[in-house]
């Protein structure tokens, strides 16, 4: 036998799974398509490497939807405090930000892969670049893997290869053919944390507003009248659309012909209490702009302009001359709850090289989430965002990743003879 262990992929969940089973004295071969690895982890976060999120692990299960459950075991058994010592015992201390997101302390994700490498240097593992794997199977005696260089046996292989997410950065989907070819379903892929490109008859007048964010805003979703989902978060209006921790995290819901509403103030106050200080201004400042107005309401002065374009109202126009159906529109969109917030149709969602994540995968239920392997293919394991698990925005896909990698490598050394 070649190896005891070989890792597809050299990401985060690739080089943890590596990092996990030399621990335990195996054998291990990482194999990694691109000239270099760690290409989607150095452009994390802007460059910055948001690895992972403050707070109890128990917080955590709910950042992923359905798949939290399945995750339970992985977290648990690395979960966010000892990711953080990992690096901070390897010359890479982590920083917390107010809103509860870790980063390198160095704003550096060169400083995070620098820190794996090294480690697996360490530990003895053999870290092989530009080895597409084109196919494995089963032998009698383990599994097999033939990259574009060569072929290799192993005791176990664990399949770390990514999604389809920034594809140029190495994640092409390779590892949903390879779980195919062993009998695995794949669950439907499509792009997660994606930015939202908004339909131009009303986005048309918010174009301007690119740049401009809505701190904290609360977010609903419609589809068909009925409200499916809502979430709060930043909100970053873009040329085409909305982007933000507040939509990426609900685009993984979102579906074209979607109703996005966004209340424009700031803490989002009831419409009736919005419509009473509007007639409030009207009586007894009647002679202030209605763009004056709606500074007052926290608005900055682009957004106002954008907002009584889009409700047919002159910004020059005095309060005293709005209209009560006027009034209605403008306390829609500055409140929030029921009914409030600016209605943004979605044309369309951004695409793999947008988005942050991928949803779909390796079916969970063919995967065992005690030990990360197949229940198909002994000796077979899976780990990362080739499953199908997508969490929120902030560190929580990363942190997920490292967790299911790390617990993958250990069950998987433990398959040696």
């Amino acid at each position: 036998m070649d190896f005891d262990v070989a890792v597809v992929g050299a990401g985060p969940a690739g080089l943890f799974a590596a990092v996990g089973a030399a621990e335990r004295g195996a054998r291990v071969l990482v194999l990694e398509r691109m000239p270099s690895p760690g290409r989607k982890l150095l452009v994390s976060g802007s460059g910055q490497c948001n690895l992972t999120h403050a707070g109890s692990v128990a917080a955590f299960l709910a950042r992923y939807g359905q798949a939290g459950k399945f995750l339970r075991p992985a977290l648990y058994g690395l979960p966010n405090d000892a990711l953080s010592r990992f690096f901070s015992e390897r010359g890479v201390p982590l920083e917390e930000t107010e809103n509860g997101k870790l980063f390198p302390a160095s704003r550096r994700a060169r400083d995070v892969l620098d820190a794996l490498l090294r480690e697996l240097d360490r530990l003895g593992a053999d870290v092989r670049t530009g080895a597409r794997v084109l196919s494995a199977a089963r032998t009698a005696s383990g599994l097999e893997v033939r990259s574009e260089q060569d072929r290799f046996e192993a005791t176990a292989l664990i399949v770390a290869t990514g999604g389809r997410s920034f594809p140029k950065t190495g994640s092409s989907g390779d590892g949903y053919a390879i779980a195919a070819g062993f009998g695995h379903r794949i669950v439907e892929t499509a792009p997660a944390l994606t930015p939202v490109e908004a339909a131009p008859a009303i986005f048309s007048f918010f174009v301007s507003c690119a740049g401009i964010a809505l701190r904290d805003a609360s977010v609903s979703v419609f589809r068909s009248g009925r409200k499916t989902a809502a979430g709060r978060g930043d909100v970053l209006f873009t040329h085409r659309g909305l982007s933000g921790p507040g939509i990426l995290d609900l685009s993984r819901s979102l579906m074209v012909g979607d109703e996005l509403r966004v209340p424009l103030a700031p803490s989002a106050p009831p419409r009736e209490e919005v419509e009473a200080r509007l007639l409030a201004e009207t009586a007894s400042h009647g002679k202030r702009t209605a763009a004056r107005v709606l500074r007052d309401f926290g608005l900055a002065d682009g957004l106002a302009r954008a907002l009584l374009a889009a409700v047919g109202v002159a910004e020059d126009l005095q309060a005293a001359a709005l209209r009560k159906d006027a009034r209605r529109s403008l306390a829609l969109a500055l409140s929030g709850g029921g009914e409030g917030g600016m209605r943004f149709p979605v044309a369309a969602l951004g695409g793999f090289d947008e988005a942050m994540a991928t949803r779909g995968g390796v079916d969970l239920s063919e995967v065992d989430p005690k030990r990360m392997e197949s229940r198909l293919v002994p000796g077979l394991f899976f780990a990362g965002e080739v499953l199908d698990v997508d969490g929120d925005t902030g560190g929580y896909n990363i942190q997920a990743a490292c967790s299911t990698g790390y617990l993958a490598g250990r069950n998987a050394a433990d398959r040696k003879s």
